[in-house]
Formats: C-alpha cells, sequence, structure tokens
C-alpha cells in the first residue's frame, strides 16, 4: 500500500551495497555453525548452534521480509511522515513531540517521541539514509507544519 501522505518532501530505498552484504555475513555465520555441528555433534554444540545458526536465521528472515517492501521505505512528507516497515499508517507531525538520532554503535537511526508518551523508532542501517540528513528533513518538516517561519533559516 503506498504512503498516503500528500507533497512528499524525501523518499528513502533500501540500500543493497548495505543489504547484501549483511545477508551474506549472516549466511557465512550459518554456514560456521552448521559446520561446527556437523564436526562436533548437538551434544557439544549446541550453545553454538543456537548462536551461529538460530540468531542469524531469524535476521535473515527479518530482513528478508523488510526486503519485500516494493517503492520507498520511509517517506517524510509535508503532512507527516511513515516507515513503512511499521505498517500503512502515516504519522502526522501532530503526534511528534521530540525526534532524536539514536547513537548506538550499530543502530543508525532516528527516535522519536510521541505526545502520548509511545516512541517511534526509524532504523536506518540499512536504508539509503544517514541519521543526520533525515533528522534535519524531520526538523524541518515538523517546524513547517505548525507553522514556524524560522524553519527554513
Amino acid at each position: 500500500m503506498k504512503p498516503l501522505l500528500r507533497k512528499p518532501i524525501a523518499s528513502f530505498y533500501f540500500d543493497p551495497r548495505k543489504t547484501w552484504p549483511f545477508m551474506i555475513m549472516l549466511s557465512v555465520l550459518m554456514v560456521i555453525g552448521f559446520a561446527r555441528l556437523w564436526e562436533y555433534g548437538l551434544s557439544e554444540e549446541w550453545a553454538g548452534a543456537a548462536l551461529l545458526i538460530g540468531i542469524p536465521a531469524v535476521a535473515l528472515l527479518m530482513i528478508g521480509s523488510e526486503l519485500r517492501i516494493r517503492g520507498p521505505v520511509v517517506v517524510i512528507a509535508e503532512d507527516g511522515l511513515i516507515d513503512r516497515r511499521r505498517g500503512p499508517e502515516p504519522l502526522p507531525w501532530e503526534a511528534v513531540q521530540q525526534a532524536t538520532i539514536k547513537r548506538r554503535l550499530f543502530a543508525k537511526g532516528i527516535r522519536i517521541v510521541l505526545t502520548d508518551g509511545e516512541r517511534y523508532d526509524i532504523e536506518l542501517n540499512l536504508l539509503k539514509a544517514e541519521p543526520l540528513e533525515v533528522m534535519k528533513l524531520i526538523q524541518q518538516a515538523a517546524h513547517r507544519a505548525v507553522g514556524d517561519e524560522t524553519a527554513d533559516r
């Protein structure tokens, strides 16, 4: 389903240069896990099998389901934004209380706190987007939506 936002400002898609190496790395971990399982058996390597097979398999399934999304994944528009991985409903700017850049080692993204106290996190690890760029667009669009004329300065 396409986003129902009017006047899109920016759209962000999956970046194959980030997605495929990540999926290959997960697959290699699974191959190593199966090789260790083959060599040592389940009685000695059950913990290694869980770590090297189970966790990457779940991650591959999650990423595979996200990659089925056609078109832009994150859309920022004048009246709100949408992360299509979270569902088809757009988030209006009136519902946003605060937005900050996530500062974690392996998690790039934006954390949005809504007026009802809920969080709406946008993960950017596998997208053609940088947190600073997305944050600036969010701030400008939100300021314009509430009528702040200093947003573009």
